[in-house]
């Protein structure tokens, strides 16, 4: 099962992680470190848990695909997401258990362009959760990895898409 939709807003959030009683800690740098959080409008948020490694491991995904992306015409440059319809009272939090990721820059397809770039994640049930994310929120999402890599991560600003980068 693949769900999609494109994001408004990022925030990065430190967490804090206790080790079960009985339990072994686990290897250092595999902890949860931070929570990463898309949401779209109201109703509809993700929340991902990563490490210290998951953060580098992202940040190797993004610098994968930026070689990939293509010069792009203004209107993909200026492309802003649209929010989920849900009716008001409906809300989904999605927190998948991550097991892979996956980043696709903007580009022209033969059926069209694309103008955003899609972060995929991979649940362990080999579920997605297809993620469109303007270049501003790239931007944003590559610093707070940065910081969760390099373990100078504190508590981040939110992100809007209005927001200039």
């Amino acid at each position: 099962m693949t769900i999609g939709f494109h994001a408004s807003e990022f925030e990065c959030h430190p967490v804090q992680y206790e080790v079960p009683e009985g339990e072994a800690p686990p290897e250092p740098g595999t902890e949860p470190a931070a929570m990463l959080e898309f949401r779209s409008g109201q109703n509809l948020a993700l929340h991902i848990p990563i490490s210290m490694t998951d953060a580098e491991g992202m940040m190797g995904a993004f610098t994968q695909a930026e070689p990939m992306r293509q010069q792009l015409p203004p209107e993909a440059l200026n492309w802003q997401p649209e929010q989920v319809g849900l009716p008001e009272g409906m809300f989904w939090v999605l927190t998948p258990q991550l097991v892979g990721m996956s980043v696709t820059p903007p580009q022209q397809m033969p059926d069209g362009l694309v103008p955003y770039w899609t972060v995929a994640f991979q649940d362990a049930d080999e579920s997605h959760v297809q993620v469109s994310v303007s270049d501003a929120m790239c931007v944003s999402i590559i610093r707070s990895l940065a910081q969760v890599a390099h373990g100078e991560f504190g508590p981040s600003e939110v992100t809007h898409e209005d927001d200039e980068v």
